[in-house]
């Protein structure tokens, strides 16, 4: 047993240099007043590689990059009275590993008692996870926060501060229910999207969402469990993202779609009891139903009885122009109005009958004046010349 103990302990204690050799955590390293080793214990050969007869005599440097930081440290403890560092140190086989160093004067004995203790797996994980947070603090546009599994607030990085107008103090540890409406709350749709992400692996939803200043955004959530080493959901990782430019476009672009079909479907009034409809341009489902709506809603206000339903420019007429036509019709009858169909070209009369399709009994003519006379005789009204038959 060194001097160093027995002079610590009062004498040779074989209970006391057990539990001293028993430490696993720490290396215990004797020196002499040169920081020449004189004793070795505790985890010091598990840290470093080396046995206490390879190291035993020979000087401390064998630890340090360099003889300078060894010098410096005893030089620092001579003044100080205690010294205490954390940095590289060097192992048996070259490696490098970072420890943290106590150096403590023996007064009695003479020379210096080190504690050294391997920080290296720590550090590297306090590196990744700096690493982690640097690049989530780096992340201005995105909300990147993690809640535990109770959906409280564990972390909230700068773009979550630009997009809610909190701080970090004012909602860690706070329910993110806080950012949904009352209403929504009230309803546990926050409880209900976290049980969605555990069953499914992930949730993803659009909403209003609430800033610090009670405003309303339009926000992206998506919502994704935290594992832990078991399987057991130890917390929820939630990404959201301002949406509001992007809804407000998108409905800019609906609206314009809205006018664009209600200009290319104008239903036109020629009579008291007469209607066009001009139908230009393809025929989707979305645009033949604004196109009924309308015709129907004019039917209704002006009590027409005949409509002429023109296709001159529509450029191809298939089977679901042809059905959605059909279902114009048909509506328009349900109305009490009678239907003609005008501009009805050959190519579009072959069409029609390779296609099979079945008119019953729709009036057809081939050009928009025709069309006209037949609608003016059909409610008795007189024609006017241009519009009389050549041989009337």
């Amino acid at each position: 047993m060194d001097d160093a103990v027995r002079a610590t302990n009062g004498g040779d204690n074989t209970e006391y240099r057990e539990m001293v050799d028993a430490i696993t955590d720490f290396g215990l390293i004797r020196l002499d007043s040169d920081g020449v080793i004189q004793g070795w214990h505790g985890a010091s050969s598990d840290i470093t590689g080396y046995g206490p007869a390879e190291v035993v005599g020979r000087s401390a440097e064998l630890l340090y990059p360099d003889a300078e930081t060894l010098r410096a440290d005893l030089a620092a403890v001579d003044a100080e009275g205690q010294r205490a560092t954390d940095g590289w140190r060097m192992r048996k086989n070259g490696e490098r590993f970072w420890a943290t160093i106590t150096i403590t004067p023996l007064p009695v004995t003479g020379g210096y008692l080190l504690l050294v203790r391997d920080l290296t797996e720590r550090r590297d994980q306090e590196l990744a996870l700096r690493s982690v947070e640097d690049m989530l603090n780096s992340i201005t546009d995105y909300e990147v926060i993690r809640l535990d599994a109770d959906g409280l607030v564990q972390s909230w990085n700068p773009g979550a501060e630009r997009l809610r107008q909190y701080s970090a103090q004012e909602v860690l540890g706070k329910p993110v229910s806080m950012f949904y409406s009352e209403d929504e709350a009230k309803r546990g749709v926050p409880e209900r999207e976290r049980a969605a992400a555990v069953t499914n692996g992930r949730f993803e939803a659009e909403g209003w969402r609430l800033r610090r200043d009670g405003s309303r955004f339009w926000a992206n959530d998506v919502l994704s469990p935290i594992r832990g080493s078991e399987g057991d959901i130890i917390g929820f990782v939630k990404v959201a993202r301002d949406q509001s430019d992007r809804r407000e476009a998108e409905q800019l672009v609906s609206r314009q779609r809205d006018e664009i079909l209600e200009l290319s479907t104008p239903v036109i009034q020629v009579w008291d009891d007469v209607l066009v409809l001009p139908v230009i341009g393809t025929l989707d489902s979305a645009r033949a139903a604004r196109l009924t709506e309308n015709l129907l809603e004019r039917i209704a206000r002006d009590q027409a009885e005949v409509v002429i339903l023109d296709v001159s420019g529509v450029p191809a007429v298939d089977t679901e122009v042809a059905q959605h036509l059909m279902k114009t019709v048909e509506a328009a009858r349900l109305m009490g109005s009678v239907s003609v169909l005008s501009g009805v070209r050959p190519e579009t009369a072959q069409a029609i009958v390779h296609l099979g399709i079945e008119l019953g009994s729709l009036r057809c003519r081939s050009n928009l004046k025709d069309a006209l006379q037949l609608a003016l005789r059909l409610v008795g009204a007189p024609l006017a010349d241009d519009l009389r038959p050549v041989d009337a």
